[in-house]
């Protein structure tokens, strides 16, 4: 508590007490209840409108427009005293915080909520806890809205039904982050704030952790790893892909590293167990290389929690009662007499839990007092099914994940949410993870602030600098580094989206897998990540957060390149030129939370050394039928095709210069042969080559005297012998007509015809030194 402090002092009824001569914050109110006095670090914010307290219900909303005062605390209720909320209100030199401490008049608080309007959007806002929610400095309302909707919730453990820091939003720089250190250091100091698990916290504390968390994360380069349980591939992924193409950070899949535990490795890729996963870690951290382990949130895993003698009555329930009437272990009908409403709404039960028996329901038969649980698998989970008396305690269990959650019981004694999150925090600690990931954060069933209590505790068990995401949900509030100036002068490293370059090998019948992915889809996707902010590289499996195995790169025929193409970002990410993203946007448009366009911009490097883009154009029907190259968020880009019959004419259109097009075409899985290719453009114009293209291959012409042919999964199978006349194609449209030079057209056929645009030089060359000759 030595760090908390208390400056500011309330005024009512327009009658000011004497600051302390270090304050420089204020919150007050007057007799009515609205905001009469705010000062922020000295900035005064005085002028400020403000609704005042209002408090909606089932009958519409009332003001709370009385208060009183006690010391720090204050009172507001409605002139007729029916509704009433307690506040402290906690000024600090350059900070102040508001938290909710008590709530009468409103039963059960499930249909209330309150709220306080701030008429500014020079105010920044921070929720200590999510048992509130705020919306500040929205710029086109012009206002701070603080919403406390969960008015039944129970006190934190810090004694509050929600919190909230207020702070002047308008500093920037050095300036804010002198604000955001004094915040972090005093809320941690009172118990309001988690923060690493370290022992000092002062102010300069706080500012050298931000230091070394940023410098630790101002580049990250990842690439997915898939043992393919052997411990012996590990290491060999590492040391032939890892190391080689300049990663920073290896990502392993949860089933690739542990067993169906939350900290317990597979033993056939750690053969030590955990000591062997540490070995791992350090032998990465040797070569500048940080750990990723994907796993799912803290859940029940362990035997001492759910066994055949033992189920822990700490389990998450969504409703709880009793045994209506005796049964024996065979019943599979469960009378279930409902104890108090529930908090959290469910349909129906899925599994409950009778004493240390765990109960599978088939289906419930709802009564006014007795719910009749029907068609039950008795001893479920492991469990053994016993006879059991009436009155017994039974609870509905919350389920996700195959796995059962723990309670909502933090700050409780005996806390099963603590004991799990801290044992999770040690593991993470001795293995070096840098990164902490809740995927698998429940079905919403449970409270609305359940995830942020469990995320907030790990983090706060953890020693050293990580990043961190929650599936569906961003990164992690407890992540207060986000907020400092050299966060943002790294945001785009840190952001959600990804720069992908994701492989995926073909696979016959899966909508995503009929065609392996392609160079320009590579080019395409990364392009996307871009211009959704992103600067953090991650080589992956073609879908989201695939894994990378050596079969797979052994496999994929475009393995170099996308090394060649690691390497390349891996230096561009960190300083890519908002001009160059300006670029991307001319031919790029956003479509929901991705991008599409005919075009996919390759990089390359000229002959004096710099980086530039060319842009590949996929010819469309002058019809409009063609889909443009479109992105899906889970398995990566769809480049353009047009699936025809051979001896089919199109006519297309080409926005660049005359010139020789390039031609890539594949034959159909269950197709005929393409015997002796033969391309037409605009009647004269011919392209043809001598040789077959059988089902599943992919024939291409860049121009020369040859094409060449490539398996479905793009390894090199053989070169065929090509010839050219005036081959080319004019400004505008032109028709093409796609055949066999033997007069047989039975050949199925997906085509592109692709026109390349001038060469862009990227203004990102300028920011590496030394590297490029442009300057």
């Amino acid at each position: 508590m030595k760090h908390r402090v208390r400056c500011g002092v309330l005024c009512l009824a327009g009658l000011l007490t004497a600051v302390s001569s270090y304050a420089e914050s204020e919150l007050s109110f007057n007799a009515s209840g609205e905001m009469d006095r705010l000062v922020l670090g000295g900035a005064d914010f005085s002028d400020t409108g403000s609704t005042g307290f209002i408090l909606r219900h089932p009958k519409g909303e009332t003001r709370l427009d009385k208060i009183s005062e006690t010391g720090n605390k204050i009172r507001v209720y409605d002139s007729e005293k029916t509704f009433g909320v307690v506040f402290q209100i906690d000024t600090y030199p350059r900070h102040a915080v508001i938290h909710l401490l008590d709530v009468k008049g409103v039963g059960d608080g499930l249909d209330y909520s309150l709220s306080l309007q701030i008429d500014s959007e020079d105010i920044a806002v921070y929720t200590l806890n999510d048992l509130m929610n705020a919306r500040g400095s929205v710029r086109k309302n012009k206002n701070t809205v603080l919403t406390w909707p969960y008015l039944w919730a129970r006190p934190r453990s810090d004694g509050s039904r929600g919190s909230v820091v207020l702070f002047d939003n308008r500093l920037s720089g050095d300036d804010r982050d002198a604000v955001l250190a004094e915040i972090w250091s005093a809320q941690a100091a009172a118990g309001h704030m988690v923060k690493p698990a370290v022992e000092s916290w002062t102010e300069a504390d706080v500012l050298a952790w931000v230091d070394r968390w940023a410098d630790k994360f101002k580049s990250i380069a990842v690439v997915s790893v898939d043992p393919d349980g052997s411990a012996e591939n590990l290491y060999e992924m590492t040391e032939k892909y890892v190391i080689p193409c300049g990663a920073n950070r290896v990502y392993m899949f949860s089933s690739s590293w542990r067993e169906s535990g939350m900290t317990t490795p597979r033993t056939d890729v750690f053969p030590g167990g955990k000591a062997d996963l540490i070995a791992y870690s350090r032998y990465l951290e040797d070569r500048g290389i940080q750990l990723q382990l994907k796993s799912l949130s803290p859940q029940i895993r362990d035997k001492k929690y759910l066994s055949s003698s033992f189920v822990d009555p700490r389990l998450m329930c969504w409703c709880s009662g009793t045994l209506a009437k005796s049964v024996d272990e065979t019943a599979s009908t469960i009378p279930f007499r409902l104890g108090p409403d529930p908090i959290v709404k469910m349909k129906e039960p899925e599994y409950i839990r009778l004493g240390h028996e765990v109960i599978k329901v088939g289906s419930v038969k709802r009564e006014d007092e007795v719910w009749m649980l029907e068609d039950c698998e008795r001893g479920s989970k492991g469990t053994t099914a016993k006879a059991h008396r009436a009155g017994t305690e039974l609870s509905a269990l919350v389920e996700s994940n195959r796995s059962f959650n723990f309670e909502e019981d933090f700050g409780l004694p005996d806390s099963l949410g603590e004991e799990i999150c801290n044992d999770y925090g040690d593991f993470l600690n001795e293995v070096n993870v840098s990164h902490l990931h809740f995927d698998g954060t429940g079905r919403m069933h449970e409270p609305p602030w359940y995830v942020r209590e469990f995320t907030d505790q790990v983090y706060s068990r953890v020693d050293h600098p990580t990043t961190g995401s929650v599936v569906g949900g961003g990164g992690l509030p407890a992540h207060f580094e986000m907020k400092f100036s050299k966060a943002k002068e790294i945001e785009g490293i840190l952001n959600y989206w990804i720069l992908r370059i994701g492989p995926r090998l073909y696979q016959k019948g899966r909508k995503h897998t009929e065609s392996a992915t392609s160079e320009l889809e590579i080019h395409f996707d990364i392009a996307n990540g871009i211009l959704r902010g992103s600067r953090r590289l991650f080589f992956c499996g073609g879908q989201s957060g695939g894994q990378l195995s050596l079969e797979l790169l052994k496999t994929y025929g475009l393995t170099d390149h996308c090394l060649e193409l690691f390497g390349y970002w891996n230096e561009l990410a960190p300083v890519f030129d908002e001009a160059d993203a300006d670029y991307l946007r001319t031919f790029m448009t956003g479509r929901g939370n991705h991008h599409t366009g005919p075009v996919s911009a390759v990089l390359s490097r000229d002959g004096s050394g710099n980086y530039i883009f060319t842009p590949h154009y996929i010819m469309g029907r002058t019809s409009g039928e063609d889909e443009l190259i479109i992105l899906d968020q889970e398995w990566g880009a769809q480049a353009r095709w047009q699936a025809i019959r051979a001896g089919t004419t199109m006519e297309l259109e080409n926005p660049y210069e005359a010139q020789e097009p390039q031609v890539m075409l594949y034959v159909k899985d269950d197709s005929a042969a393409l015997k002796n290719p033969l391309i037409t453009v605009n009647g004269k114009g011919r392209l043809m080559v001598k040789g077959e293209i059988l089902p599943t291959e992919y024939m291409k012409f860049e121009g020369g005297k040859t094409a060449t042919v490539f398996d479905r999964n793009w390894n090199v199978l053989r070169s065929l012998p090509a010839t050219t006349q005036a081959f080319v194609v004019n400004p505008g449209k032109n028709t093409f007509t796609t055949a066999s030079g033997n007069g047989s057209d039975e050949a199925d056929l997906k085509v592109q015809y692709i026109t390349l645009g001038p060469v862009y030089v990227l203004a990102s060359n300028r920011h590496l030194s030394g590297k490029t000759k442009g300057e």
